[in-house]
């Protein structure tokens, strides 16, 4: 990806600075890159009146990505903890592209704070996480939507999962990583089972993208969790958030598991059903992003384990990866 040239005669952390005050009004007292994250290019900002974060996309760096996650990000704030919205730029003014304002969450997220944790403390931090998720998953969408600005939408949850699973096919097709006869496998297997979903499943706040870096126990809260990062949020079943926690929390940190079931409550019928459908349809997903648009090996890897191992699981005949 190519991302806009910056102006010449300005560093980026000044392009920042001018940025955030045309946005806000504010002189900059201090701004500092964030080093840290894949989906966006950040600055911490102090200003008379508190900390903020400057972003930016940096892999979805369009004007529809932008509204997509302010959108997402102003229901959750109404229901958990998330930074809030404090301006937004559909120009970028001086960074010459999209960007947006946000308060700034005080906290430690879950990968750096799980190592330093303690039996109690990794229970605590668990059951958190499960009832952090839980209050998001109440939050009810108009129609299942493909982000929540409601860019795309379907008139079915059937519609939602067609839909996905032929953009991922098309990918799989034209990035040609992956075996064709196992595609094939795959794809006529999950085509069959999407249309055993039930039918009584509702549109929910889904973020899409759950793993301990998007999770912050929050400083001063009593050990409550905060989520953030919601560029990838949507309004689905979402039993579909299962796969990456599955994928990113329960496989690597087996000691989360019970804590987060506990902290999330009771999980919705036929739940292993319908997740193993989005399980399906995400490992699928993997190979045109780490093959193709995004190459590495290791995770390449990883998701030809992830499906070879469904595959064994629910096309015990079928070819492997």
């Amino acid at each position: 990806m190519t991302l806009p040239a910056l102006v010449e005669q300005h560093p980026a952390k000044q392009l920042a600075r001018i940025a955030f005050t045309q946005l806000t009004g504010e002189q900059v007292h201090r701004l500092v890159r964030l080093q840290k994250g894949w989906g966006h290019i950040s600055w911490t900002v102090r200003t008379h009146s508190g900390r903020y974060l400057l972003k930016t996309g940096l892999r979805r760096p369009a004007l529809a990505d932008l509204y997509r996650q302010v959108a997402a990000q102003q229901q959750a704030a109404a229901h958990i903890p998330t930074p809030l919205v404090v301006a937004i730029s559909d120009h970028g003014a001086a960074l010459q592209r999209p960007c947006y304002v946000q308060t700034w969450l005080d906290g430690v997220d879950g990968e750096v704070l799980l190592p330093r944790l303690g039996p109690q403390g990794v229970q605590h931090f668990g059951r958190a996480l499960g009832a952090a998720v839980a209050a998001m998953h109440q939050v009810p969408g108009p129609r299942f939507a493909e982000d929540c600005s409601g860019a795309v939408t379907y008139a079915s949850w059937t519609d939602a999962c067609h839909a996905r699973l032929s953009r991922v096919t098309a990918a799989n097709e034209k990035a040609a990583v992956l075996d064709t006869g196992v595609l094939s496998t795959v794809v006529d297997h999950l085509a069959e089972r999407i249309g055993d979903l039930p039918r009584t499943i509702t549109p929910r706040l889904t973020h899409r993208d759950l793993y301990l870096p998007n999770a912050l126990q929050l400083a001063g809260a009593n050990g409550a969790v905060g989520l953030i990062d919601w560029e990838s949020a949507a309004f689905y079943d979402p039993v579909w958030d299962f796969v990456k926690l599955g994928m990113w929390v329960f496989d690597r940190h087996p000691e989360l598991r019970a804590p987060f079931m506990d902290g999330y409550g009771p999980l919705p019928g036929a739940f292993d059903e319908r997740l193993a459908v989005y399980q399906g349809i995400e490992y699928l997903a993997g190979f045109p992003y780490f093959g193709a648009a995004w190459p590495d090996a290791t995770m390449l890897t990883g998701f030809r384990r992830l499906l070879n191992d469904w595959l064994a699981t629910h096309c015990p005949t079928g070819t492997r990866s």
